[in-house]
């Protein structure tokens, strides 16, 4: 692998990485706010909310995934991800006027669960450009494409929180629009076309995937992986104050310095790929998740709980950073639906990590929702290493494969 960074400076690559920080702010902005703004701009209840946000995911996951394979038989990718983002920014402009309930929630379903395709098919269009143009490097593209994404979700929230206090929701709502508007000027100047063999993609899409060597086994292990995160995430504020009774502050840094070793770690695990076969790196990712979710439940002590982000940021920064190469390497000729379900893992593990630590914590504390980390983090491991000794298919060589 030579020359990193050259191919950052041609109009393609940098066009996919500005949408993935643009787009990731679009959603920075909107997606933290959610929960406030059904409790407090359409009061809703608490039930209710949770409602909300349980039908807006598995809206979009369902929409996502007919997206997919229809994209994979042949569908312009590009125009997938200008409509899905235009149907972001109709939402976000609606959501400055609409105060019910039951509105927002029909909007969500039949017009925001269109925006869930635009993420994976950005990835997937990115994949594609990486394997007929850059070689050794892809890998290290796709991490790139994914560590602005994560950048992007480090500066959106804050900065959604400080524009929502000074001018509401409706200035947050407007801001989130404006920068996925910049996402779509983006795709409809700069994107290239990229065509896919439409014959092959037919051919193999005959073939679910849940069929395929390793698959089913490698996403569930995707899913306990970011259940187990999204469990952190939730957890670790309301631990630190209500039972270390710590100011909240100390929270937001343990949070900050995990995303602090995340990004920088994605970067080198798209350098590392071209040595190590992802799959084994991602087996070292969910050992790491292992050691931290362990030794986070034996401390109390501050100092350890900021060491021990280190391996927090390197197994997220691991998983997040080649998960989605590794199972587009199993499904090479269904690359959209291929993302789509590593995306819709991941959304369906957010979903499930909100009612596993309601229903820990009100049995037992937040502490004990940490033993569900530890389980769910082994279960992943093992998934892990039982998915590595399966069969690989056959897979282009631009992409660094998961070997044995």
């Amino acid at each position: 692998m030579k020359n990193y960074g050259r191919f950052l400076t041609q109009k393609a690559p940098l066009s996919y990485l500005l949408v993935s920080l643009f787009s990731g702010l679009s959603g920075g902005f909107f997606y933290p706010l959610s929960g406030i703004y059904v409790v407090d701009g359409l009061n809703a209840s608490p039930l209710q909310m949770g409602i909300f946000l349980a039908v807006s995911i598995l809206s979009g996951v369902l929409v996502s995934q007919r997206i997919a394979k229809l994209s994979d038989q042949g569908w312009d990718r590009r125009k997938i991800i200008m409509w899905s983002q235009v149907a972001f920014i109709i939402v976000m402009a609606l959501f400055v006027f609409i105060r019910n309930y039951y509105l927002a929630l029909l909007v969500m379903v039949l017009i925001a669960s269109f925006t869930a395709a635009a993420m994976p098919q950005n990835f997937t269009m990115g994949r594609q450009y990486a394997d007929e143009h850059l070689g050794d490097n892809g890998t290290l593209f796709l991490s790139l494409m994914r560590a602005m994404m994560s950048l992007s979700w480090v500066i959106g929230p804050p900065l959604a929180f400080i524009i929502k206090d000074a001018y509401g929701f409706n200035g947050a709502f407007l801001f989130a629009g404006s920068m996925m508007a910049i996402s779509v000027l983006i795709v409809w100047f700069m994107y290239p076309t990229v065509k896919i063999e439409k014959q092959d993609a037919i051919v193999e899409s005959q073939q679910k995937w849940r069929k395929i060597d390793g698959v089913p086994l490698y996403l569930g292990a995707v899913f306990m992986l970011f259940w187990a995160n999204n469990m952190y995430v939730t957890t670790i504020p309301l631990y630190v104050t209500k039972e270390l009774e710590m100011a909240g502050s100390i929270a937001g840094q343990l949070l900050g310095l995990a995303a602090f070793v995340e990004i920088p770690v994605m970067v080198l695990a798209g350098l590392w790929a071209a040595k190590v076969a992802p799959q084994r790196l991602m087996v070292f990712g969910a050992a790491a998740a292992c050691i931290f979710y362990t030794l986070l439940f034996g401390t109390q002590v501050l100092w350890q709980m900021y060491a021990l982000q280190i391996l927090n940021g390197i197994a997220v920064g691991i998983s997040a950073g080649l998960g989605m190469v590794v199972i587009q390497n199993k499904m090479p000729r269904q690359l959209g639906l291929a993302t789509t379900l590593f995306n819709n893992g991941i959304l369906l593990a957010s979903l499930m990590s909100s009612v596993t630590v309601g229903v820990i914590a009100e049995w037992q504390d937040y502490q004990s929702v940490m033993i569900a980390m530890m389980l769910a983090g082994v279960a992943a491991l093992t998934l892990l290493l039982l998915s590595v000794r399966e069969k690989r298919p056959a897979c282009p060589p631009d992409i660094a494969l998961e070997g044995h």
